[in-house]
């Protein structure tokens, strides 16, 4: 039964997510102790946890071929999400005053509710443009 679980790709993109999640919580946090502003420690969580997801993504959850453009590709989609990333969490820490470990998770969960909206909007927009038939 766990077999057949984990062989389907939603299950396996919800685990590399938890992954990549999780990995963004800790550099968020460790670069905000390393002493870098909101910029570098969204670059760092761009890049580290960029990478890491795509690399996740291709072998795990989709089993594809690695590519240098697919990686490009995946990079830049990620960039889309930086400036309602540095928003909120200029908002959660400077704004509200929380610290970096509570502003980590809140700020994880903004983007989560992003991906899905941006994610169901293209698929939504896709479906009444084409039909059910079409999707």
């Amino acid at each position: 039964m766990i077999e057949t679980a984990t062989s389907r790709e939603p299950v396996r993109y919800l685990g590399s997510a938890v992954i990549t999640a999780l990995v963004n919580n800790a550099v968020l946090i460790a670069a905000d102790r390393a002493g870098f502003g909101y910029a570098g420690v969204l670059a760092w969580s761009w890049a580290i946890t960029g990478s890491l997801g795509y690399l996740l993504h291709v072998r795990y959850t989709f089993r594809a071929t690695r590519s240098l453009a697919g990686y490009a590709r995946f990079m830049g989609g990620v960039a889309l999400g930086i400036p309602l990333a540095f928003a909120a969490i200029w908002l959660f820490k400077s704004g509200l005053g929380w610290p970096m470990w509570a502003v980590a998770p809140a700020a994880t969960l903004v983007m989560v509710i992003y991906n899905y909206l941006a994610a169901r909007l293209a698929i939504l927009r896709r479906l009444l443009r084409n039909g059910p038939d079409h999707g």
